[in-house]
């Protein structure tokens, strides 16, 4: 009994005619799958925003939001004290557990005021414009101002006014978004994402 010890190519070579060795796998061969790279996926995930462009249109937002309710809140301070019966300072303490429910309220108000045209047109408030990143769902389709108003906003402004719990919500809203996907909470509730422009 005699073995062949030659490799396949060679042993074909040999002998052209015995086919056999040229269906066998090569166990050391290196892999022919075809890997795609990650760019070349169309996905919305392949551009979500930075975190850090995130916070800046947070800021950004926030700070005209507060220069917004500082220019109103004289008009708003001026209905409270004036609103009270007999304009004692008695009747001013409901007054001032009215503000503290309204406020949030009347912010998330102007807020739409400021930003309901771009939320709706391009799912931008005015930080995400300047920064160009938008909001989109999760597929890549345009978010409608009805999810970005009741599943996003809204929620979000609801849990906020309950004791305690609305003092814990940002925070754990914000951590959310060092996960792969970079969906804070609000973003996980309206399955939306924020994307670069």
């Amino acid at each position: 009994m005699s073995y062949d010890f030659t490799v396949p190519a060679a042993r074909l070579a040999a002998h052209p005619q015995d086919k056999s060795m040229v269906d066998l796998p090569n166990p050391y061969a290196p892999p022919t799958a075809t890997v795609a790279d990650v760019g070349d996926h169309a996905g919305p995930y392949t551009r979500l925003a930075e975190r850090g462009t995130r916070l800046g249109a947070f800021i950004i937002d926030g700070l005209l939001m507060l220069l917004l309710l500082l220019l109103l809140a004289p008009a708003m301070l001026a209905g409270m004290v004036l609103g009270g019966v007999g304009g004692t300072a008695d009747a001013t303490i409901p007054s001032i557990f009215v503000w503290v429910e309204v406020h949030p309220i009347a912010g998330l108000l102007v807020f739409f005021a400021v930003n309901g045209y771009w939320l709706h047109t391009r799912g931008q408030s005015v930080g995400k414009r300047l920064l160009k990143i938008r909001i989109v769902r999760s597929t890549g389709e345009r978010a409608t101002l009805s999810r970005i108003i009741f599943a996003r906003y809204l929620p979000t402004q609801a849990v906020g006014m309950v004791p305690v719990i609305g003092m814990l919500y940002p925070l754990i809203d914000i951590l959310f978004i060092f996960g792969d996907s970079r969906q804070c909470l609000h973003d996980r509730i309206a399955d939306t994402i924020v994307v670069k422009d």
